[in-house]
């Protein structure tokens, strides 16, 4: 008995996991309800989505994100299934369109991250008020009577809870003023940790994606350090105190990931077995003032350029 091959009646593998990639990018998705943890795994509800997109194409990525926008309306409300589908779902499609394209991982981020931008500026300019409370919400739940008496309840001693209600109020102070840059900072966060993730799988499964060490070539233009020069100037002027203190933050940020992409660059070319350098990583982030550490190593990177001290000489 003699088998017939024929050309094209093969099952198209774009078409093949649009189910199971709506229902895990939902199930990620309704980890928000637990708190700090579940939202922190619900920020890469998207990756499902996006493996989509790289797997099974445009279409079968599309179905799986209105099935997954759609379990996650069923099982929560039609608001938490718009903000998925605006915040969540939208930049990872981008991100995973970025990568089908060939334009890298890194343009893929950049794409990703101007919706989001883009998003949260418009919801600032017609609802920064409304922002501004859910902001600072959580602060004055953490110093709020019912909290501090819980705590009490608990063993610890009356002027340790009065540091916490102190430190409290003076986070909801500095909240009060950098929400906008908090906001955008926290996008940012959100399609690093998807991209991550991605990166981790493709190098792993199919290397092909990916086109070297992208993250550790991040270097900003010397007109940026002028910029943030200039934006610490500004806090000394009362009516542009606030928009110095936001511009300050988000380039602090900036340069926090040219400091990291340096970090990347040396672990990269440390010999020794990968445990080790994830290791490294992990010790370099852990620390707690690891932010300040990486902004200025990436500030001063932009004239000293650190990572030439790496290349091998050449022949």
């Amino acid at each position: 008995m003699s088998a017939e091959v024929r050309t094209g009646e093969r099952p198209d593998p774009r078409t093949s996991g649009v189910l199971s990639a709506a229902l895990m990018s939902a199930l990620l998705f309704s980890c928000l309800v637990v708190p700090i943890v579940g939202l922190a795994v619900a920020c890469v509800a998207p990756l499902p989505l996006t493996l989509q997109r790289l797997r099974g194409g445009l279409g079968g990525a599309l179905l799986a994100t209105l099935l997954a926008a759609s379990v996650v309306g069923l099982a929560f409300s039609p608001g938490q299934a718009l903000t998925f589908l605006l915040c969540l779902a939208g930049p990872g499609l981008l991100l995973g369109e970025g990568m089908a394209r060939g334009r890298g991982l890194q343009k893929a981020c950049l794409w990703a991250f101007a919706l989001l931008a883009l998003e949260i500026g418009t919801l600032l300019f017609f609802a920064s008020p409304q922002v501004s409370v859910v902001a600072v919400a959580p602060f004055e739940q953490l110093r709020s009577p019912e909290f501090l008496a819980r705590l009490g309840s608990s063993g610890w001693p009356p002027d340790r809870v009065e540091t916490w209600e102190e430190e409290s109020r003076a986070w909801q102070n500095i909240i009060e003023v950098v929400y906008p840059a908090a906001f955008v900072i926290a996008g940012a966060l959100v399609v690093l940790a998807n991209a991550a993730l991605l990166r981790i799988y493709l190098a792993r499964r199919d290397p092909g994606w990916l086109d070297g060490g992208e993250f550790e070539s991040i270097r900003w233009p010397l007109g940026m350090s002028m910029l943030f020069v200039l934006s610490g100037l500004t806090v000394v002027v009362p009516p542009l105190r606030s928009a110095g203190y936001n511009i300050l933050l988000l380039l602090a940020f900036v340069y926090a990931l040219q400091g990291l992409a340096v970090i990347a660059y040396y672990a990269h070319r440390l010999a020794g077995p990968p445990i080790l350098r994830i290791g490294l990583m992990v010790l370099v982030l852990a620390n707690p003032w690891a932010p300040q550490i990486l902004a200025l190593l990436g500030l001063f990177d932009t004239w000293f350029d650190f990572r030439r001290y790496a290349t091998p000489p050449e022949d």
